[in-house]
């Protein structure tokens, strides 16, 4: 499918995605997903398997918490820039109370001895695990929260001064559930802006980064971060967000993150691995009908025709078979739990994916590919 592909890259360079969209749908014979569910996995299992897990947890929410804010700070061999991050976290200027939480992900380089010379710190407790990944180190610190609002700050990262007490003060007077400030990215000597925020409560401009935010405590008592998958930040679009009554975003920059020369994102073109987005989005419509008020079930719907549409783009250099056999079963999913969803393409924003929803219902595998690289 690499000639989609080259007139999404041309259509891109001329602004004209729209133009072919609107052409190649109507010349091209439209071919229909007609396989089950069950022939569906069976294909995409022979290249990436589920991993199985569930994001359902029984966290403790202590109701009359110590802290105002706890942070989070997995690490993994992250010597290099740990020293910075810790010191980002333990200089902020604020009134608010917080606490810091750094778990040791099984590091094999010097991680865990810079650690140890923080741990007698009143405000700062480290954790150890054996090597299980970002998801596990932060379910760790999260099976016991005694704050109100949790953060999560990656190890190679850093947080701009008076970023907790930018963040905390808009929770606080909004009485907000998330709130995100604008993000940058660092080389460590240079910065650039990389998400500007105005102080707004529109919920559609957060990001689906998870970091750069506070959450309220109570959004993770029975909610984690599924272990084992790559796409772990989807209980973000799924989850969190439903789950949330407000949220906020404000305009200061509150989160840098520090740019490597390579990242998984960058590499994921025609590696099967990226088959993960379906299992862990399987994994997570479940739990989002149980957890998530059945009025806001359409945010459910709208997370999973936007991710959709990202993977209509990841996944145009696996077979076509394997990419049949996702849409398949993204279409059974569908079908499953939002038998009543649908999405109009009034609101222009909203235009692809009210396409991507139409190709769901119909079945139609040639005009979700146009949509979601198209449109």
């Amino acid at each position: 499918m690499k000639w989609l592909n080259n007139i999404r890259l041309f259509g891109k360079a001329t602004h004209t995605c729209k133009v072919w969209y609107h052409l190649l749908r109507v010349v091209l014979p439209h071919q229909q997903a007609n396989m089950t569910i069950e022939e569906a996995e069976h294909i995409m299992a022979q290249h990436y398997a589920d991993q199985g897990t569930t994001c359902v947890k029984q966290n403790t929410i202590e109701a009359q918490p110590e802290y105002d804010l706890e942070i989070i700070v997995p690490v993994y061999n992250a010597a290099e820039y740990l020293e910075a991050c810790i010191a980002s976290i333990t200089s902020q200027a604020t009134n608010f109370r917080f606490h810091t939480t750094f778990i040791n992900d099984g590091s094999t380089d010097r991680s865990a001895d810079i650690l140890k010379q923080h741990e007698h710190d009143a405000h700062i407790t480290v954790l150890t695990q054996s090597n299980r990944g970002v998801s596990a180190a932060r379910n760790q610190a999260l099976a016991h929260i005694n704050a109100r609002y949790v953060m999560f700050v990656d190890a190679d990262d850093l947080l701009p001064q008076d970023a907790i007490n930018n963040l905390m003060e808009e929770a606080y007077e909004q009485n907000a559930d998330v709130v995100e400030g604008s993000i940058a990215t660092t080389d460590g000597t240079t910065e650039k802006l990389l998400i500007q925020h105005t102080d707004s409560n529109d919920a559609h401009n957060l990001t689906g980064y998870v970091c750069s935010k506070v959450f309220a405590a109570r959004l993770f008592e029975h909610i984690g971060f599924p272990e084992g998958y790559r796409y772990e930040d989807t209980i973000l679009s799924f989850l969190l967000y439903p789950m949330a009554h407000n949220m906020a975003t404000i305009s200061p920059t509150t989160y840098l993150y520090r740019q490597h020369d390579s990242s998984f994102t960058s590499g994921e073109q025609g590696n099967y691995a990226i088959l993960d987005a379906y299992w862990v989005v399987r994994q997570l419509i479940g739990t989002a009908t149980e957890y998530v008020p059945a009025e806001r079930h359409n945010l459910v719907y709208e997370a999973f025709l936007t991710g959709m549409k990202l993977s209509g783009n990841r996944m145009m250099s696996l077979d076509r078979a394997t990419c049949m056999a996702y849409f398949a079963a993204m279409c059974e999913l569908a079908s499953r739990h939002f038998p009543t969803l649908t999405i109009t393409s009034a609101d222009k924003s909203h235009q692809a994916l009210a396409a991507i929803d139409e190709a769901l219902k119909n079945k139609d595998f040639t005009h979700y590919l146009l949509a979601s690289n198209l449109l």
